[in-house]
């Protein structure tokens, strides 16, 4: 386990690395970072060679102990010189013998002092203009790919985010995009406030934007979440119609990318279903049962605190299983997880991925039969077909499918 996570943190270092040079990359070519710098190479090559040429006996003379030099000698001795002189720094250590070697080395002060001013610049310039994007919610993660996009922003985002990563420990904040509607000094007080998710991409816009969806690059996500954005004063109308319209604009965008959203009035649920949102969470509806269900059952409402706190022992979640189980009985993977997890399973989540293939898996399992009125039934069944279903309790004799989870319980170390 302790060589799997170091392995995950080396690779997200480089994967960290490889983004970052990539955004330097675009910036310094931008801010001509790169044509200063070659200009400096260049005059550290040519000062090098005319070195090498006008003062090749005063090398030998700093060698009192050699006869001659070799070649890498030579070229060290020259780097080292070339470097200092045009860096500026000048530690005097060689100097030219000649006044042809003086010559060159004016020239050539007047020259690196123009070209390191110039690159020094420019590089400046560069870094402030990625601190600013980054500020104002203007980067470009469109090389992103297998990525988490969440779109919407709330009041509580920095504990909405912890939640989240505490949840998910292996996920990595740099594979992680915001798109919200927010200004720019939220999201420089908020990276100020917490600066452990400056790795977090923010990008300022409304998160229905075909645009900023294209930009972060949504066909490729691994995941999109849609928040019901309480940013504004909108009303929870307003801010579902939102939710829809991102959802439809994703799914245009990419029929594989998984989107959950959330939704505040349940009566919206068929325009989601209808863009093939695969979770759909019922913040309100939650709250609402939840404390009718409490007012006459007594420690319910602890019950789910319990299990939903990421501070307490317990937890709830949907566990991958082996596949010699699907097929077998629901007890026999009751038992699988109370003897190798210590978890009890509770239930199943069936229909798990995206929801074409499973679609496209039920219609040919369906027209497996040649009684007709069979197949009409089963196709039928096959319309119906709901992704991500929740089976729970479904009996022992339960014959486990195919692309399910496992719903269990279980309790911390």
């Amino acid at each position: 386990m302790k060589t799997n996570a170091q392995f995950r943190n080396v690779k997200s270092f480089f994967r960290k690395l490889l983004r970052e040079l990539r955004v330097f990359y675009r910036l310094f070519s931008k801010e001509s970072v790169f044509k200063y710098l070659l200009v400096i190479v260049t005059l550290m090559v040519v000062a090098g060679i005319a070195f090498m040429i006008l003062e090749y006996d005063r090398v030998l003379a700093a060698n009192p102990g050699k006869t001659s030099l070799t070649w890498f000698d030579k070229i060290v001795t020259v780097m080292y010189w070339a470097i200092v002189t045009v860096s500026t720094c000048g530690y005097g250590d060689i100097a030219p013998g000649t006044n042809a070697g003086r010559i060159m080395v004016i020239v050539l002060l007047y020259l690196s002092i123009a070209a390191v001013s110039l690159f020094t610049a420019n590089l400046s310039s560069a870094l402030t203009a990625k601190k600013l994007m980054e500020r104002r919610g203007i980067m470009d993660p469109s090389e992103l790919n297998d990525h988490f996009i969440i779109c919407g922003w709330k009041t509580s985002m920095a504990k909405m985010l912890s939640n989240i990563v505490e949840h998910n420990p292996e996920l990595s904040l740099g594979k992680l995009v915001v798109i919200a509607n927010i200004e720019p000094d939220v999201i420089e007080l908020f990276k100020q406030q917490y600066p452990e998710y400056d790795d977090i991409q923010i990008l300022r816009g409304e998160h229905f934007n075909e645009t900023l969806l294209r930009k972060a690059n949504v066909k490729d996500a691994a995941k999109v979440l849609i928040l019901a954005d309480d940013s504004t004063k909108a009303t929870a109308t307003e801010i579902d119609s939102k939710t829809i319209m991102a959802a439809m604009t994703i799914r245009a965008l990419s029929v594989t990318t998984k989107i959950t959203a959330e939704l505040l009035d349940v009566k919206f649920e068929r325009y989601l279903q209808s863009a093939q949102v695969e979770e759909i969470i019922y913040t309100n509806e939650y709250s609402h049962a939840l404390v009718a269900s409490s007012f006459l059952k007594t420690g319910l409402a602890k019950v789910v605190n319990e299990i939903l706190d990421i501070n307490t022992a317990a937890y709830i979640t949907t566990e991958s299983f082996p596949l010699e189980y699907c097929g077998m009985k629901f007890g026999e993977l009751r038992s699988y997880f109370r003897e190798n997890q210590n978890a009890i399973l509770i239930g199943l989540v069936e229909n798990v991925g995206n929801y074409l293939d499973r679609k496209a898996e039920a219609i040919r399992e369906a027209q497996k039969t040649a009684d007709v009125s069979q197949l009409i039934d089963n196709l039928k069944a096959a319309k119906k077909m709901e992704n991500n279903l929740p089976n729970i309790n479904p009996g022992d004799d339960y014959p486990v499918p195919l692309n399910s989870l496992a719903v269990v319980v279980g309790k911390r170390a």
